[in-house]
């Protein structure tokens, strides 16, 4: 069965980002310019680290049909780098 929901994204170069300040879903990130990404389970850049790595340019991470769930909201911190954030 495929999935027909659409999901968000949002580009977030060398910042701080706070994508959802409700439970959130992380689908995968795309980078576009080489840099550590790191995804918190939270409304600031600290807490629960759901995913952190150094990027290189077009690399992509994807969860698939499966989702990361937050449970509080989901920010992204990207330093010296630019990346889209696949979310719901």
């Amino acid at each position: 069965m495929s999935c027909s929901a659409k999901i968000g994204y949002r580009q977030v170069a060398n910042a701080t980002a706070v994508l959802k300040v409700t439970p959130a879903g992380l689908y995968g990130i795309i980078c576009v310019v080489g840099g550590t990404v790191t995804c918190y389970d939270n409304t600031a850049g600290s807490g629960v680290v759901l995913f952190t790595k150094a990027m290189t340019a077009g690399e992509v991470i994807t969860l698939g049909d499966y989702p990361m769930a937050t449970n509080v909201g989901l920010t992204v911190v990207v330093a010296t780098g630019t990346a889209n954030i696949l979310y719901t």
